[in-house]
């Protein structure tokens, strides 16, 4: 008599169960569709920069297009993909000069983030167009960041000239990384 009320008992919460997750998942919301990185560059980062190189006492230029950034003698042509999706481990690099991005905001800040196509681990670089005045004169920047802080690494500027004059130059909530 035991054993059958315990069998009994047994079998009812195996089939409340299966009740109760079929009925909780017939009411979840389906998933949203999975996100892609990015298909183009936002508009607000398109066009010809310089900064200054203090490592190279050199000014280089940074030009970005909808679907590619040349940084000095870098091409680096940019690729939608799911977020998801990630090359197989161990494949042959076919696209070293492949990468990817991603909008996000941080703190207020609009941040473009790019990785490269086979990068799996680290920041990534980030960029972001922010208006700054020095002396009375306004300029329009491309802030220039890495790292899992978001730290400034320098700004470019639109003239080779204000990219020389600023090359030192920080500004107020930049974030430094304390090495």
């Amino acid at each position: 008599m035991r054993v059958k009320r315990l069998l009994l008992m047994v079998m009812l919460g195996v089939a409340m169960t299966i009740i109760s997750v079929g009925t909780t998942s017939m009411n979840q919301p389906a998933q949203a569709a999975s996100k892609y990185t990015i298909k183009t560059f936002p508009k607000r980062l398109r066009g010809t920069w310089y900064w200054y190189d203090n490592y190279d006492h050199k000014v280089v230029r940074i030009k970005i297009s909808a679907k590619k950034m040349i940084n000095g003698k870098y091409t680096s042509r940019l690729h939608q993909r799911k977020e998801s999706q990630y090359p197989k481990q161990g494949a042959k690099m076919k696209h070293p000069s492949w990468i990817i991005g991603r909008n996000f905001t941080y703190k207020g800040e609009k941040w473009t983030q790019t990785y490269g196509w086979y990068q799996s681990a680290g920041a990534g670089d980030y960029y972001r167009r922010v208006s700054h005045t020095i002396h009375g004169k306004k300029y329009a920047t491309l802030q220039m960041a890495s790292g899992a802080g978001i730290w400034t690494d320098g700004y470019g500027y639109h003239t080779k000239k204000a990219a020389k004059a600023n090359a030192n130059r920080w500004f107020k909530g930049d974030r430094h990384n304390a090495y």
